[in-house]
């Protein structure tokens, strides 16, 4: 079974509800096409997990670097495992980053129990990787992001 791993960059002003919205849209597909996965958020970045056979996995990607929700794609992973780290989610979303004591510990609890030690820890660290003031700082560059483009929507 392939498992494939990358991260990018999203589009400034994508919100965690956008994100979630389309993780259940592509949920559906996924489950047609048995692929399984993870999708995570952190405001500024994705990180996924992608899983199921070669070349539905491979498809899933293809359609996935034409989405111009993000950009700047890099693969951390792209190997065979033999098992599905994700079996029941078809595609999981979960929005980040992680701020208070013990919000790691409670994140790497919450991802499937049959998640390689690897793949916990790389999900983990994405998730953790912006401070609160970080996160702040980006969504204030966010909402001004879409002022702007409504501004000149309106001229």
């Amino acid at each position: 079974m392939l498992s494939l791993m990358y991260v990018s960059t999203a589009r400034p002003g994508l919100t965690g509800s956008e994100v979630e919205a389309l993780a259940q849209r592509v949920a559906q597909n996924n489950a047609r096409q048995e692929v399984t996965g993870l999708l995570a958020f952190n405001s500024r970045n994705f990180m996924q997990l992608l899983e199921g056979v070669g070349e539905k996995v491979l498809g899933v990607m293809r359609t996935i670097e034409r989405d111009d929700r993000h950009h700047d794609i890099t693969y951390i992973r792209q190997d065979t495992r033999a098992h599905r780290e994700c079996p029941d989610w078809s595609m999981r979303s979960l929005i980040t980053p992680l701020t208070g004591l013990g919000s790691a510990s409670v994140f790497t609890g919450s991802l499937p129990r049959q998640m390689e030690l690897d793949t916990k820890i790389l999900f983990t660290s994405f998730a953790s990787s912006l401070t609160a003031a970080q996160e702040a700082q980006h969504a204030e560059a966010e909402q001004r992001a879409m002022q702007d483009r409504g501004a000149a929507e309106n001229d």
